[in-house]
């Protein structure tokens, strides 16, 4: 068999270049792959690292900013418990007459970062609030920085800290309602009157309150009212009408200043009875025209006159508080009350409880109490001239059921009102000077409600505490404030 000479010439060689070219291109692409793999992943450490290091010293912003506070909120109590104290003295700048400010620099933290943190206090001997702002640079000057602003609104720790309180909810109806505030014993400069001074437009301030803890939608509905202060609740924001307002002076018809509004209010409503004391028993109830204290009565040791009454119940007739021909000064009345249906029933059109200007009246009821008729004239019939609220004081003793509460003033009314089970209803078109804490709380007609910051001081020389507590996240909730906390 013959055979070509040419089946057994040299093979080609171009097979074996592609394959070598091949695997060239695929080694290239897989170290591609790998080395931007490798990338990705550093960028990925890269960014995890910057995020945590940013968490990090977020929280230390935070820590920073709470820090501020607490040396603010040292400096309000301080000036509580020692009515000496000097702000300036101890490092703060005045601003104006109700308002201070302090700086803190030289905070260091590690990896070279810094801290400094600014702090402003609106009406520290009213009603104080607190803008604390922290800045942390990190790394040094020119490195980037992180903010934590923080914003508190103090109250005293009184069960007469705020002006309208419930457990359940407050209601406002008609549409002239309002709400703003005065202190009575107190200038704006923070030093104390000569003599207290009752509610009108030349001492008014926008720091009324009202606050219910609970979290229902209906839990402070403003409807058309003009809250010229707070409203807080325990959870809804509040509810506000076409014609009805919250904020300070100046804010605009149907609306809610942010930074007057909070969701996180609380409040104690501990249960009171009357003052252990020996009491003179009236002998039944009173149902006549009657002045107290009686010609024969003694005043306590304490300078009280104590009564223990069945009950208060008439129409057209007159119970006056005042001092009898032999008395030196307006005496000071306690009544405790021992019915527990109906503790105070005052009616028909001329029956009325008066209180002489100076004079003071405690009433501790168990059952309803109801104050119609001319209602109550507590000391002058204007409320520039009428007495301080605290003259006038109803207690519900009642700690379990409702207690129906109606009070309806002569034009004014100044009071105080505690009652833990109370449903609580005030009537009126004109001045309401006070503060009222109940299980509910309506607000019949078109009453201004006066709320007196000196009764925050009730009971003695009360600490502040924390009443809301906002963080500032955003440049419209921090802009009212930037100029104040840049120095």
């Amino acid at each position: 068999m013959k055979i070509h000479p040419l089946s057994f010439g040299p093979r080609s060689n171009q097979p074996r270049a592609a394959s070598k070219g091949s695997l060239l291109i695929v080694a290239m692409l897989l170290c591609a792959i790998i080395g931007i793999s490798l990338v990705s992943y550093i960028n990925l450490g890269r960014g995890s690292l910057t995020s945590s290091n940013r968490a990090l010293y977020n929280n230390a912003a935070m820590n920073l900013a709470e820090n501020g506070l607490e040396e603010a909120m040292y400096s309000v109590n301080k000036l509580v418990a020692d009515s000496s104290y000097s702000f300036t003295s101890d490092g703060w700048t005045a601003v104006g007459s109700t308002d201070m400010r302090r700086k803190w620099t030289g905070t260091t933290f590690d990896q070279n970062a810094t801290g400094e943190v600014r702090v402003y206090i609106y009406n520290y001997n009213g009603t104080p609030r607190i803008i604390s702002r922290a800045v942390v640079t990190l790394g040094g000057p020119s490195s980037p920085t992180i903010e934590k602003w923080v914003e508190v609104q103090l109250r005293k720790a009184s069960k007469f800290a705020n002006g309208l309180v419930a457990k359940d909810s407050i209601r406002f109806s008609g549409n002239n309602a309002s709400v703003n505030s005065w202190n009575s014993e107190y200038n704006n400069d923070g030093s104390l009157r000569a003599s207290p001074v009752g509610y009108s437009d030349a001492v008014k301030k926008d720091n009324g309150s009202v606050g219910s803890v609970s979290v229902s939608v209906d839990a402070v509905l403003v409807q058309n009212a003009d809250i010229w202060g707070y409203a807080s609740t325990g959870g809804a924001l509040p509810t506000v009408g076409s014609n009805g307002l919250v904020g300070p002076y100046g804010t605009t018809t149907g609306t809610m200043d942010p930074s007057r509004v909070s969701t996180d209010f609380s409040a104690n409503f501990d249960a009171v009875s009357a003052p252990t004391a020996t009491y003179t028993n009236y002998g039944g109830a009173i149902t006549n025209d009657e002045s107290l204290p009686r010609a024969a009565d003694t005043a306590a040791a304490d300078g009280y006159f104590y009564y223990e009454v069945t009950q208060i119940a008439f129409n057209n007739k007159t119970l006056a508080i005042k001092k009898r021909a032999s008395d030196a000064a307006e005496p000071k009345v306690i009544i405790k009350l021992t019915n527990t249906t109906t503790s105070v029933d005052i009616g028909g059109g001329s029956g009325e409880l008066t209180i002489a200007a100076g004079a003071e009246l405690q009433l501790y009821a168990p059952g309803d109490v109801k104050i119609a008729g001319n209602g109550i004239m507590n000391g002058g019939t204007t409320a520039s001239t009428a007495n301080q609220p605290i003259a006038f004081q109803i207690w519900g003793t009642k700690t379990s059921g409702t207690q129906d509460i109606s009070i309806a003033g002569n034009g004014v009314l100044s009071a105080l009102v505690y009652a833990p089970q109370g449903s609580v209803k005030i009537n009126g078109n004109g001045d309401v000077c006070g503060s009222v804490v109940a299980n509910d709380i309506t607000v019949v007609g078109n009453a201004s409600f006066h709320y007196d910051e000196a009764l925050g001081n009730f009971g003695g020389n009360n600490p502040f505490r924390v009443t809301s507590w906002n963080e500032l996240s955003t440049s419209t909730s921090r802009s009212p404030y930037t100029a104040l906390t840049t120095f």
